[in-house]
């Protein structure tokens, strides 16, 4: 019996201390991880990176504090030209992005890296809510009220960003004037000059819009859904994150108001750009160079971290929606093949930016 205890103690002796040793040699073990956020503070983007930043360290090994950093400017593209181009490829660096992708399959000016070449750690896929203040052109009832009032003015980030592009594209398709203000630093920021009347229509991701438009804005009778957007939107069924909202998605309010589906170049575009955007909405990136190990611990953690019910419940209670993250080998090669350039659609996106400059007012 003595025996048998002895193996039994020195068994346990030697797992506790294969386990500290483990724990010793982990890629974090006391290490500081800075989540780059790349929009401004109080936007969906920077609720749902602190989200993260507030669980996803005790599902990577080696339980590294992780520490939120915004670094906004140009619709988000500072953040990731300073991932690909100046920060350290150490591990201690990962990006929380958004617009990002849609700007590399634009190939956007402002756009200095490669995206393509940034370590792959996640990507998020989306549903973004396109709304108008109620009382635009004397009022709207129902959404396709909007194509009975005269000019409107639209709110965005940056002239090149895929919300701004998005918007601009849609109102061209619907044959509706519009005068457009771009150049806020975010959506918290476009979502206070649609409430001040600065703007009538604006768009954000649905995580936002249930969290801060739908209770302070929708609830009041301040401002209607009109359209949402999604991937693929003239295959794909209703997405459930649009469940319980009076409004059909661009590609059926099109077909509602005009009597038939949009066809033709502008509409490839925006679907080609939209597919990106909303497939990508999200991308969770490193450096270029970053260490496997460092890339698969992240990996690790984000796995985990969707499975976690504290970080669920944290996230319908801070965001009314629980966010997934695709980690796999297959959506990193999907990703790397849909951010790339596609040149008829960039040749097309060149002009239309710029004459988008000469219709803008700057924020």
């Amino acid at each position: 019996m003595m025996i048998r205890q002895a193996i039994m103690s020195g068994t346990f002796t030697l797992l506790a201390l294969g386990s500290a040793l483990a724990q010793q040699h982990a890629f974090y073990q006391g290490k500081q991880l800075s989540l780059v956020i790349n929009l401004s503070a109080g936007g969906p983007t920077d609720t749902e990176a602190r989200l993260m930043a507030r669980h996803l360290g005790k599902h990577i090994p080696g339980n590294p504090t992780i520490v939120p950093r915004i670094m906004t400017g140009a619709g988000g593209i500072v953040a990731a030209n300073w991932i690909g181009q100046v920060a350290a490829n150490d591990g201690l660096n990962l990006g929380f992005f958004s617009s990002v992708a849609a700007a590399s399959s634009m190939n956007v000016p402002s756009l200095k890296t490669d995206i393509t070449k940034f370590a792959f750690a996640g990507t998020g896929s989306g549903v973004s809510m396109t709304y108008a203040r109620r009382d635009t052109g004397g009022g709207l009832a129902e959404p396709e009220d909007l194509m009975k009032k005269g000019s409107l003015w639209i709110g965005g980030l940056a002239i090149d960003s895929d919300k701004d592009l998005r918007m601009r594209l849609q109102l061209d398709l619907l044959g509706l004037p519009y005068q457009y203000v771009t150049g806020y630093p975010g959506a918290a920021d476009i979502r206070l000059a649609l409430q001040r009347n600065e703007i009538q229509m604006t768009s954000e991701s649905m995580p936002a819009y249930r969290a801060a438009v739908e209770p302070s804005m929708v609830d009041k009778g301040e401002v209607i859904p009109v359209w949402f957007d999604h991937v693929n939107e003239s295959k794909a069924s209703r997405p459930h994150e649009a469940k319980g909202i009076k409004a059909t998605n661009f590609f059926d309010y099109f077909k509602h108001v005009k009597g038939k589906a949009p066809d033709g170049f502008l509409w490839d575009a925006f679907d080609t750009m939209n597919t990106v955007a909303r497939g990508y909405e999200r991308i969770i990136v490193m450096p270029p160079g970053t260490p496997r190990e460092a890339v698969a611990d992240v990996q690790k953690g984000l796995e985990e971290m969707v499975r976690d019910e504290e970080f669920r419940g944290d996230a319908m209670t801070t965001m009314k929606f629980v966010p997934e993250y695709d980690t796999s080998d297959a959506a990193a090669a999907l990703y790397r093949e849909k951010v790339a350039p596609n040149p008829k659609i960039v040749s097309f996106f060149e002009k239309y930016i710029e004459d988008g400059k000469a219709k803008s007012a700057s924020k």
